[in-house]
């Protein structure tokens, strides 16, 4: 998890929140009610406090319930840095949810996390929220109602455009899939899910939180080797490019697949922007890249940004900044 955020927090909050009413998440088919003084995220689906360093963050996912939360246990948590506190079964709308309360550091900081977890047999939601240990009095349990009080209408899924600060157009080889958290997907297939192991995949995002870009080639090229799917990663060929009118590097790498043990061919672009960066990566089966790395160009080269609309108020009957992990994704990239 990173941020951007200070400590004035420490300064500037002394109540207790009292709660907005329920509101859609943007992007998303979740509906919930944030505490006082959160607002609408500008860089992923969910509300935020950056003076707080907190938020929540809404992630909806193309896998079971089950599935997702089979590792989420003391010993499964903790490969991923995170220490249990707490775990429980509640029910959200008559479907059975798992709970959980966590720890976590962070820069330096320890951090608290509510986190929510319900589905069905296909699709499931995360909902993450964190808030530094320091504010344990005032925000754990404002944030843990608001975290329960998610419902998940999978009736009311938005266009999968819906608030992203970007649009790109697929290519007959590459059709826009849907969304997981602030990521735009892409497949052959046009759908989400299991997609087979030759089959290619595009993922656009933009990074969670701000972050300083000193030598573009260099990041780019860290930001590759840190791909969880792959090991092995070694770097073939990068180039600078111009996309929409800004610096980008654009590489090719070739990888192992961890899960599969295939020679995997990774595409990639960095494109600075807003404070942070865009990512574009796209994976193949070495085997296929000849065909779908241009593929992969091809969709690159239509990206457009778009000044994301700020939403406007939410309804306050009184008056969310982290990464994650790839058990327990968050859509941060």
């Amino acid at each position: 998890m990173r941020t951007i955020c200070t400590i004035v927090f420490l300064l500037v909050f002394h109540d207790i929140p009292t709660f907005a009413q329920a509101v859609r998440v943007t992007g998303t088919s979740v509906t919930m009610a944030p505490p006082s003084g959160f607002t609408a995220a500008q860089r992923f689906p969910g509300f935020e406090r950056p003076d707080l360093q907190s938020s929540i963050m809404v992630t909806e996912l193309p896998a079971p319930a089950d599935g997702l939360t089979r590792g989420m246990n003391a010993a499964g948590l903790a490969s991923r840095g995170m220490t249990l506190i707490s775990s429980s079964r509640p029910q959200i709308d008559g479907t059975p949810a798992l709970l959980l309360h966590v720890s976590q550091t962070a820069s330096g900081t320890l951090f608290l996390k509510w986190m929510l977890v319900v589905g069905d047999t296909k699709s499931s939601v995360m909902i993450v929220g964190t808030f530094p240990k320091s504010l344990e009095a005032q925000l754990s349990e404002p944030m843990k109602a608001a975290v329960l009080s998610t419902r998940w209408r999978l009736s009311a899924a938005p266009n999968p455009n819906e608030g992203l600060p970007f649009k790109v157009t697929g290519t007959p080889a590459l059709k826009i899939a849907g969304r997981v958290s602030n990521m735009l997907m892409l497949t052959e297939s046009g759908k989400l899910g299991p997609q087979g192991p030759d089959f290619a995949l595009l993922a656009i995002g933009s990074s969670v939180a701000a972050i300083r870009i000193d030598d573009l080639k260099t990041f780019s090229e860290e930001r590759a080797r840190q791909t969880k799917q792959l090991k092995e990663i070694t770097v073939s060929r990068g180039t600078s490019i111009t996309i929409d009118g800004n610096a980008a590097y654009e590489l090719v790498a070739d990888g192992t697949d961890v899960a599969t043990g295939k020679a995997v061919t990774l595409y990639q672009v960095i494109m600075p922007r807003s404070g942070g960066y865009v990512l574009m990566q796209g994976m193949v089966t070495t085997v296929r890249a000849n065909a779908m790395v241009p593929e992969f160009r091809r969709v690159a080269a239509t990206f457009q940004g778009a000044d994301r609309p700020r939403p406007g108020p939410v309804a306050w009957q009184g008056r969310g900044i982290t990464g994650g992990g790839e058990v327990i994704p968050s859509g941060a990239i």
